[in-house]
């Protein structure tokens, strides 16, 4: 007789999983928060449909008020190791401790590291695609008191096609095009890169070759017989020269070294 209302309540959650295949929340959690299952799966090997089934079972869909409220989408507890924030609801028992994090994305890192703990070893050991033996162990190793735990992860797996996240291969070759560099994109920013590097050189150098003179400060304005001249300075140039004088001919004078004497001499602009 146990037997039956067993089977009775089993048949019945059965039926209540699979009415939600239409459920656009659980649908909506599973086109947002797949790719993280998928990163947990790639880093640890924890099925992604194991993974997306217990999200949607202990968050509601992420709808929960441990998901809303403390971004815990695994129902997991704080037990002594957890040195984090916490919320306190209602549970197994009044008032128990939950865990808090700051973001859904440490919710999944957090389960992830949860299930590598030795009470769970056993469950490494099983195929990644061997979602219903995940189920019954993580059942049998006892992450959850509901009977029905293992029924309901699978039910859900299978009305939702979660397996098709499961594709090891196919994320990690996903992950390695990414982290490809793309060589024709490198050698066009390279040339790109160099080219502006050349221009911005050039300009640095012919910054160089004329640097700003203030040629008032700088140069004495002369006159010998009404001609007006200024002695050479470093740095002088015939353009800084015409400027000072206003385009008109003048007279330069100047002076340099040879064989140890030193000749002065005039010149015309």
């Amino acid at each position: 007789m146990k037997r039956f209302w067993l089977l009775i309540v089993a048949f019945c959650v059965v039926l209540g999983l699979r009415a939600q295949s239409t459920n656009e929340y659980y649908l909506s959690y599973i086109e947002q928060y797949y790719p993280l299952a998928q990163e947990q799966m790639r880093k640890h090997h924890i099925p992604a449909s194991i993974t997306l089934a217990q999200g949607l079972l202990e968050s509601g869909a992420g709808r929960s008020d441990l998901a809303t409220q403390a971004n815990n989408h695994f129902g997991v507890k704080c037990h002594s190791s957890w040195t984090g924030e916490t919320m306190h609801k209602d549970d197994d028992a009044k008032n128990e401790c939950f865990r808090k994090y700051d973001k859904v994305e440490q919710s999944y890192e957090d389960h992830s590291l949860f299930l590598l703990r030795p009470r769970y070893e056993s469950l490494f050991a099983l195929d990644i695609t061997d979602y219903k033996g995940w189920a019954r162990g993580l059942k049998q190793c006892g992450y959850a008191t509901d009977a029905g735990y293992a029924t309901k992860l699978i039910t859900i797996i299978e009305t939702y096609d979660l397996t098709q996240y499961d594709d090891l291969s196919a994320v990690e070759a996903i992950v390695q095009a990414e982290e490809t560099p793309d060589i024709e994109e490198l050698i066009a920013e390279e040339k790109a890169e160099t080219k502006a590097e050349k221009k911005s050189k050039k300009k640095d150098k012919s910054q160089q070759e004329m640097p700003a003179v203030d040629l008032y400060i700088q140069h004495q304005v002369y006159r010998n017989n009404g001609a007006k001249y200024v002695v050479e300075q470093d740095g002088d140039c015939y353009y800084n020269k015409a400027k000072l004088l206003q385009n008109r001919k003048i007279f330069l004078k100047y002076k340099y070294t040879s064989g140890g004497l030193t000749y002065h001499a005039t010149d015309t602009l």
